[in-house]
């Protein structure tokens, strides 16, 4: 597993149940998915293609700390995939695939140079 960034859960990521709202969750882990498609595949412009099988393990509460990590990335001409994965002192509490594609100025998917990335995080 590679590990991309970490969130300290506070007072308004808490919905009324005392849990971490599902949409924060989802929108923390877009964006900890994107730095790692960022850093892995060195392209200047990715968007996010699909995150699949969205599953909520555990609730997050307030103060905890999530520690988001990417595992098994898969290489593609224009895309990356992976996993990602949410942990809570070590418990699994979230975990996707998901999926980014480079694009040009224009929107428009262009190759991803694998001989020039600057992430070069492999296991």
């Amino acid at each position: 597993m590679i590990r991309i960034s970490s969130h300290l859960c506070l007072g308004s990521d808490i919905g009324v149940s005392g849990n971490m709202y599902g949409g924060r969750l989802l929108y923390l882990m877009d964006e900890a998915a994107a730095i790692f498609a960022k850093r892995y595949t060195g392209a200047p412009r990715l968007v996010t293609r699909s995150f699949s099988g969205v599953d909520f393990h555990s609730p997050c509460k307030l103060g905890d700390i999530l520690d988001f990590y990417a595992d098994n990335p898969v290489k593609g001409n224009t895309s990356v995939q992976f996993d990602l994965l949410v942990l809570v002192e070590g418990e699994q509490r979230f975990s996707s695939h998901c999926a980014f594609v480079a694009v040009d100025e224009n929107g428009r998917k262009t190759p991803i140079d694998w001989n020039r990335t600057v992430g070069k995080q492999e296991k």
